[in-house]
């Protein structure tokens, strides 16, 4: 469970979108917090494997992702 305090402009106007989708705010407000969730995991794990990956090509001897040889 977890409750949230909004300032009264942004009360006003999800209140307003749930009204306007025949939604309750708790459902709109639900699933904005899954959307930013999902794509801030998504971003931290797309680091996540790019480090690994540079590490893994460093520990191998080859070029750094992102830099050419000359």
């Amino acid at each position: 469970m977890l409750g949230v305090r909004l300032d009264e402009d942004l009360e006003r106007r999800l209140a307003a979108v749930a009204r306007s989708q025949g939604r309750s705010k708790s459902d709109i407000a639900r699933e904005a917090v899954r959307r930013y969730v999902d794509l801030h995991d998504e971003a931290y794990r797309r680091e996540a494997r790019r480090q690994s990956l540079r590490a893994t090509r460093r520990d191998a001897g080859a070029q750094p992702l992102g830099e050419d040889t000359p």
